[in-house]
């Protein structure tokens, strides 16, 4: 009872906290929730929103499923799973973060994967998609190629993440293949639909873009250091994680921040798998191991690529600041590291 109480008044402490947060921080907020809408409009909404129809088209249309039972072996061989799921890894590194979840959560719903084969899934498909990473990314280093590397790079980092996650999910209860007798729906209702569905999860996606927005807003107007801002963003947001992290960090640690996708992303999927009932530790742990990864294969191609590593070379060899930046963004490295540490101490105790 007594810890109930404490749970109650400290929750109404955090509530009290951000309430007045928002206040103290009114302009902030406001800047920052506004560039939260024009990210939405101008990123977001043009770069996923199709893939998202188009995923939930797929299935809805049993379009997925006919896909599915020709890649049923490779998809099995590699990530012990079954061939249904493909198209919807596919449509996840061609659209961006949420597409894929929002593909495993519509499989499941409609009987034509297990609860099992959806939160192995949801582990690992997740990856910003060439849209965000090219374009984007490419821009804010001025080099194509730049965002062509950072996109090879975390297409790796799944694919890799999803083989040796497999390797475990072979071992687990088979119950992966279940037979969904619904009939397919006619194009013109599957569309219907299909619209409706992305839409709705388009809004989800944006409205925590903004609300994290506005969160960071509030935060810049207090710190002053960018290498310390940098790194809020890096935990919080990718986009600015991307944005304010390519002036002051080390290109692996923009590319972790790349592959992990912040916590802004991470609460859009548990959002919406949350019917599948994905196991939060685990998901948390593939983020990382996805973020290190990216980080290390941009990391080859940087010494592969003298073009590439050119690029990333702001700042001259053995600036002082550059070196603060980089011990900066180790101890973020190993703050990220330590809650992988914590995630995995609470899986062996449950």
């Amino acid at each position: 009872m007594k810890l109930h109480r404490f749970s109650v008044f400290g929750k109404g402490l955090a509530f009290a906290a951000l309430s007045l947060l928002l206040i103290i921080g009114a302009e902030g907020s406001r800047d920052g929730a506004a560039q939260g809408v024009q990210l939405c409009l101008r990123v977001l909404i043009p770069s996923l929103f199709p893939f998202m129809a188009v995923t939930q088209l797929m299935i809805r249309s049993g379009l997925c499923r006919q896909l599915g039972a020709k890649l049923q072996k490779p998809a099995r061989l590699l990530f012990g799973l079954s061939g249904t799921l493909a198209p919807v890894l596919l449509l996840s590194l061609l659209g961006g973060y949420p597409v894929g979840a929002g593909g495993i959560a519509a499989l499941y719903r409609k009987r034509m994967i297990s609860a099992q084969e959806a939160r192995h899934a949801a582990l690992f498909m997740v990856c910003a998609g060439p849209g965000f990473v090219i374009s984007f990314v490419g821009a804010v280093y001025q080099s194509r190629q730049t965002g062509l590397l950072f996109f090879a790079a975390q297409v790796c980092a799944v694919l890799l993440s999803g083989i040796i996650g497999g390797l475990f999910w072979r071992k687990a209860e088979n119950d992966s293949i279940l037979e969904n007798k619904t009939l397919s729906l006619p194009f013109s209702q599957a569309l219907v639909e299909a619209v409706e569905a992305a839409a709705k999860g388009m809004f989800s996606v944006c409205a925590f873009v903004v609300l994290f927005s506005a969160v960071t807003g509030i935060l810049a107007q207090w710190i002053k250091s960018p290498a310390v801002l940098s790194s809020v963003y890096l935990a919080a947001e990718v986009c600015g994680a991307v944005t304010h992290g390519a002036k002051v960090l080390p290109p692996p640690t923009v590319a972790f921040a790349v592959g992990f996708g912040g916590l802004c992303v991470h609460c859009q999927l548990l959002a919406v798998l949350k019917d599948v009932g994905v196991h939060k530790g685990l998901f948390f742990v593939f983020r990382i191991i996805q973020g290190l990864l990216t980080a290390l294969l941009v990391q080859a191609g940087m010494r592969l690529s003298p073009r590439t590593a050119a690029v990333f070379s702001t700042a001259a060899a053995g600036d002082p600041a550059l070196v603060n930046e980089s011990v900066l963004s180790g101890a973020v490295m190993l703050a990220v590291t330590a809650g992988f540490c914590l995630s995995v101490r609470q899986l062996k105790n449950r």
